[in-house]
């Protein structure tokens, strides 16, 4: 053993003080956690495969709703509620089929292979737990996983271009959780956590989708809506899913950081977009009607998101009723005779101003030119 005499003085080493600090950095990236994210990576073929199943996913997308505004142009609702309504439809269409596969997927696929490696596989929060059991089938798990990692992409891009930020990095969060449970081919994990999050998200759009169409006298119908959200949100984000899947993840031994990252954030995430947060925002933040698509209820505020159109509709709606005001107001108010030529042109000019929005507002309605509605009847819904 070397004594501290034996030492020797000397300039210090600052090579091997920079190797040092970043001696923990070295060790995750040398050990065995980092080489599951490069063994069995085809670059080329995972790209080539998001590639064209994003196209696909676009391309059916905008066809599913032009067919769904076609159908849906005779009816009563607006322009932007009917691009609403095919997103929902949408979603719940490919979370009802992914489920539908995943369950039986499980059932016949990874049940089987449980039950053969009972004495392998213990239930206690180790490395050895059955959710992080490695798929043996690596072609057929690539395929369904790279098919639902797409589909959270594509949804992340159309919530980036509604100006939805918070849903944008949610999905965004989650997209890289699934490719790292994807690239550690943890099937069993991939197949529950979807599944669960399936299931939650076909109730969600459903409640979505009927509260979309229905009015504001229906005050009652939308809080036992929002009371079966809330309760469905606790049972999965409080009860299920943090001691099924991530505390098990946080305490396995063989800790997987990338995931544990992944999970962890857009965990906290989603319980800042909680629906009771949002209760709480719209409290405090919505004073008044116009200032979300709930029109004064909270309840529907929640259930129902903001368009980007919905928002430019309300601004215009806005300024036309404050222009509307300034020429009542005008017009009211008895002008000298030395005034009467400034005057008109005043007069004239908000009437031009008033006619312009009344023109945008009901193209807006309408669909960008389909049928026609009541120019009146939004505006004085609100006076």
């Amino acid at each position: 053993m070397t004594s501290i005499l034996d030492m020797k003085a000397g300039p210090p080493d600052y090579w091997a003080e920079i190797s040092n600090f970043f001696l923990p950095l070295k060790y995750l990236i040398t050990n065995d956690r980092f080489d599951a994210f490069v063994q069995d990576i085809d670059l080329y073929y995972l790209i080539n495969a998001v590639f064209w199943i994003f196209v696909a996913l676009s391309c059916g997308f905008y066809g599913f709703q032009r067919v769904f505004q076609f159908f849906l142009k005779s009816s009563n609702m607006k322009y932007f509620k009917r691009k609403q309504f095919a997103r929902l439809i949408w979603n719940i269409a490919f979370y009802a089929a992914s489920c539908l596969f995943l369950h039986f997927y499980n059932e016949f696929m990874i049940l089987p292979q449980l039950m053969k490696n009972q004495g392998r596989y213990s239930l206690f929060y180790s490395s050895e737990n059955l959710i992080f059991y490695r798929s043996h089938q690596l072609e057929k798990f690539q395929f369904y996983s790279i098919f639902i990692i797409t589909f959270y992409l594509h949804g992340a891009m159309l919530d980036y271009k509604e100006a939805d930020f918070l849903e944008v990095g949610s999905k965004g969060l989650y997209l890289l959780a699934l490719v790292a449970i994807d690239v550690y081919r943890y099937e069993n994990y991939f197949v529950g956590l979807n599944l669960t999050l399936g299931l939650y998200s076909i109730l969600t759009e459903v409640l979505a989708l009927l509260s979309l169409p229905s009015s504001n006298r229906n005050r009652l119908v939308y809080q036992m809506f929002l009371g079966l959200r809330i309760a469905a949100w606790a049972h999965v984000f409080i009860n299920l899913l943090p001691f099924k899947y991530f505390i098990p993840t946080l305490f396995a031994k063989n800790f997987k950081l990338p995931l544990n990252v992944a999970i962890w954030l857009w965990y906290g995430l989603s319980i800042w977009n909680s629906p009771v947060l949002q209760y709480f925002y719209h409290q405090i933040y919505h004073s008044n009607p116009s200032d979300c698509s709930g029109e004064g209820s909270a309840a529907k505020c929640i259930l129902v998101k903001d368009s980007i159109e919905y928002r430019h509709y309300k601004t215009l709606k806005k300024a036309y009723l404050e222009v509307k005001l300034a020429h009542e107001k005008a017009t009211a108010n008895a002008m000298p005779a030395s005034e009467s030529a400034s005057a008109s042109a005043k007069t004239f000019q908000a009437i031009k101003c008033v006619m312009m929005l009344k023109r945008k507002l009901k193209r807006i309605r309408e669909g960008r030119g389909h049928e026609p509605e009541d120019d009146n009847e939004d505006v004085t819904t609100d006076t």
